[in-house]
């Protein structure tokens, strides 16, 4: 929370950040509005009007490249003892966006924001004060707010609970992969989406589903489950790259973040489809 100090500590304000944003899209560039709680401490602050300014930074990101905008508020706020709500917008490009997507990698987005608070009825006192507040956007809120510009898609696999053994192993193996993603360990994550398959595979009987699929001449003649059978060896075929190292073969495959992100949500909405079945 940011403390803003005003005269001997006669008075001051608090600006908390919340975790929710929007975005208002444009043309290549789109208006970002973060949302903070803001307190007045002091009789001072009831009802004085006060200008918030400010700009934002991507808090772990080092270098000029961390800038992302001036932080404003269309007018002045009337503080109060008690919290309300305060909305400050910035513009956001297309390139940021992209940038910001690289450098969080699929966690959740801290920003900074250097705010400086003028206190436009301040007569006794120098009416500025600065501080910094942390904002820390969860990778789901921030993947959602992203729809809004169709400038990404997020999609949360549920996999059910389940008491089936194999199942609920491979629904570990997931979670696991997960945090090998964020820890960077890409190969290990499609290592595990890869154990994750087992259960599908023993579920659904790919093997011999999969075989029947292959003996058919034309691709058009197999049925449903032989097409989410030939989809379910496939995977489960490439994705033992990354725990073989076969000479001239498999020993050369590099598995990038996006690769891994892509195994492992194949291998979480394959798992997810076992949830009516016995």
């Amino acid at each position: 929370m940011a403390n803003f100090q005003f005269g001997m500590n006669d008075y001051s304000v608090n600006i908390r950040a919340q975790h929710n944003v929007n975005f208002f899209p444009g043309w290549d560039t789109h208006r970002l509005a973060l949302t903070f709680e803001v307190t007045g401490l002091g009789n001072d602050t009831v009802d004085a009007p006060f200008l918030v300014s400010g700009a934002l930074w991507a808090h772990e990101t080092p270098g000029p490249a961390s800038w992302i905008g001036v932080l404003h508020t269309p007018r002045p706020i009337g503080l109060k003892s008690f919290a309300t709500s305060l909305t400050l917008e910035t513009s956001v490009t297309d390139r940021q966006l992209h940038g910001l997507e690289k450098t969080r990698a699929g966690n959740d987005l801290t920003l900074r924001a250097e705010l400086s608070l003028t206190a436009l009825a301040e007569t006794k006192h120098w009416p500025v004060a600065d501080d910094q507040e942390i904002i820390r956007v969860p990778h789901a809120a921030w993947s959602n707010a992203l729809t809004q510009l169709d400038a990404g898609a997020f999609v949360d696999v549920l996999i059910p609970i389940t008491t089936v053994e194999a199942r609920a192993i491979a629904a570990r193996r997931i979670r696991e992969a997960k945090a090998a993603i964020q820890g960077q360990r890409y190969e290990h994550a499609v290592t595990l989406a890869r154990q994750a398959l087992d259960a599908v595979r023993e579920a659904c009987d790919t093997v011999n589903v999969n075989a029947r699929a292959l003996s058919k001449t034309k691709k058009d003649d197999r049925d449903q489950e032989e097409r989410w059978a030939v989809l379910t060896q496939s995977a489960y075929h490439l994705f033992s790259g990354a725990p073989h190292d076969d000479a001239g073969n498999t020993e050369n495959f590099n598995w990038t973040r996006a690769d891994a992100v892509a195994a492992v949500a194949t291998a979480a909405g394959l798992l997810a489809r076992l949830e009516d079945r016995p």
